[in-house]
């Protein structure tokens, strides 16, 4: 007689592998650079996204079929059919683009149909086969840590991992190559989305978790750091955008207030440092000068309230409409105040004084670091196929935006030509269509109105995230080099409302 033979549990096996591919992407991915460092990051991260995203697929579809049920999907939800969609879209802009075949890789940094499919089947896996888990929020909040250490010692002029090729370091951006860079991410502004990302998640975790987990807020804090560091007004922006919006719905008792002013104070510190710490490159190395500036004042003023705040209401309780009425009017009169600051700004340089110019009427093309300018070059290209673009990853074929700038300390010109809309919205208007964009902004209004409304920690914590990054995406490049982690994110959120509606 024959031993009985145990079919495997291939539902259990979909989750395992999606588990292990979740923690590959939160963790490894950031963290892989290849083996020429910047000099070929893109490219290096691009095979990892697809190798890994790719085996992990066909995994899940064979399994799938091994247990004899097709590919079919049970009740997808109305932000996966809208995904879907999307990916339709984008593939028809693909098929019918004149300029096939570069629309499947894409013409500029890999963001052409393939990038676009295997995002959407990140959102499709996860949301399928994963469930939110602490351990994500930890290995993510690892893996930026790292990133973040590596920035630190980038300005200090250590190179380490050898990023910087040959001789170069951190301060010779702008003098020997264009773009500044930062940790294992590359780009300044690809870095900040990533903080983007995971700053919110991690804060929102450290104040609805039942224990208080000093090590997220030692994380939050070297975030903070970091993003003031670098220096990216979307980063800046979007961090405090999120920040005005989450605090009325996530702020909701006692505890909840104590330890978001926790992250607050935290976070102005890690602004006065920023501000007050002047890094330059001497002959002898990188010398470090303290400056008490104007801004110094006003955050070591706004340390020592949220300091005293923080001591008077060790145990004070508040009812939750309270707390929401005094976060929702905090939020309002923030904004206005910020406004009307902006307005009557009087300086002669930098963001606020760029946004005071705006708001009076006076756009220049060189706002926003030559924004406008490409911005308004891009929207001149959208008329040309309006509902379906002109094919993913396509606008480096059509944009041109060239700058160049001499540079007295080497007597060399620097030249760059733009290949991206530096704004994800707009990149979607243009290389796919305004369908295209359409569909995707629903599905982002969808997810943001659903998860809100549901008052749950767990997409709290995963809806300020994306938020947050969908905001900086504004002014973003919106690369694979992040994107992925925000539809792994996505896919927990997807999850988590479907578990929370049954």
């Amino acid at each position: 007689m024959s031993e009985p033979t145990l079919k495997p549990n291939y539902k259990v096996l979909c989750f395992r592998i999606t588990d292990i591919y979740i923690l590959i992407m939160l963790f490894l991915f950031p963290l892989f650079t290849g083996f020429e460092g910047y000099a070929k990051v893109t490219f290096s991260k691009y095979l990892f996204f697809i190798i890994a995203t790719t085996l992990w697929l066909v995994i899940l579809i064979i399994f799938k079929l091994c247990a004899g049920r097709g590919l079919k999907a049970k009740a997808p939800s109305l932000v996966g059919l809208l995904l879907l969609l999307y990916l339709a879209l984008c593939a028809f802009s693909a098929i019918f683009s004149p300029y096939m075949p570069s629309a499947l890789v894409g013409a500029g940094r890999y963001d052409g149909l393939i990038t676009t499919f295997l995002s959407v089947g990140i959102f499709w896996g996860v949301s399928l086969y994963a469930r939110p888990k602490r351990i994500y929020i930890y290995a993510a909040a690892a893996a930026v840590t790292i990133n973040c250490v590596i920035a630190v010692l980038q300005i200090l002029g250590l190179n380490p991992l050898w990023l910087f090729p040959g001789d170069y370091d951190f301060y010779d951006a702008g003098i020997k190559f264009t773009s500044t860079f930062f940790g294992t991410i590359g780009n300044a502004d690809l870095f900040s989305a990533y903080i983007c990302l995971i700053l919110p998640i991690v804060s929102v975790y450290y104040m609805t978790n039942a224990k208080r987990s000093l090590v997220l807020l030692s994380v939050a804090a070297l975030l903070a750091f970091c993003l003031f560091v670098c220096d990216v007004s979307a980063g800046i922006l979007a961090i405090a955008v999120t920040a005005l919006i989450a605090s009325p719905i996530v702020i909701r008792n006692g505890e909840r207030l104590r330890r978001a002013l926790e992250l607050f104070l935290l976070a102005a510190v890690a602004a006065f440092l920023a501000v007050s710490l002047i890094f330059t490159n001497g002959s002898s190395g990188v010398d470090v000068r303290f400056v008490f500036s104007h801004y110094s004042k006003v955050l070591t003023a706004l340390t020592a309230v949220v300091t005293v705040l923080r001591f008077v209401l060790r145990k004070s309780e508040f009812r939750q409409t309270q707390l929401l009425l005094f976060f929702s009017s905090l939020s309002v009169g923030a904004v206005v105040l910020g406004l009307f600051a902006a307005y009557n700004w009087h300086g002669t340089n930098g963001t606020l004084y760029e946004l005071s110019q705006v708001m009076h009427g006076n756009i220049q093309d060189s706002f926003g670091s030559s924004r406008i300018l490409i911005w308004r070059k891009t929207l001149e290209l959208v008329p040309e196929h309006l509902l379906f673009g002109g094919g993913p990853g396509t606008l480096a074929l059509r944009l041109d935006v060239n700058f160049s700038r001499f540079v007295e300390e080497t007597g060399n010109t620097l030249s760059s030509s733009v290949d991206n809309a530096h704004n994800d919205y707009l990149g979607i208007l243009v290389n796919t269509g305004l369908l295209s964009m359409i569909v995707y902004l629903i599905a982002q209004i969808t997810s943001f109105a659903k998860a809100v409304k549901s008052n749950s920690p767990v997409l709290a914590c995963l809806i300020f995230g994306l938020a947050c990054y969908w905001v900086q995406a504004f002014f973003g490049l919106g690369l694979f080099l992040v994107s992925p982690l925000m539809w792994l994110f996505w896919g927990l959120l997807a999850s988590e409302l479907h578990q929370s509606k049954n």
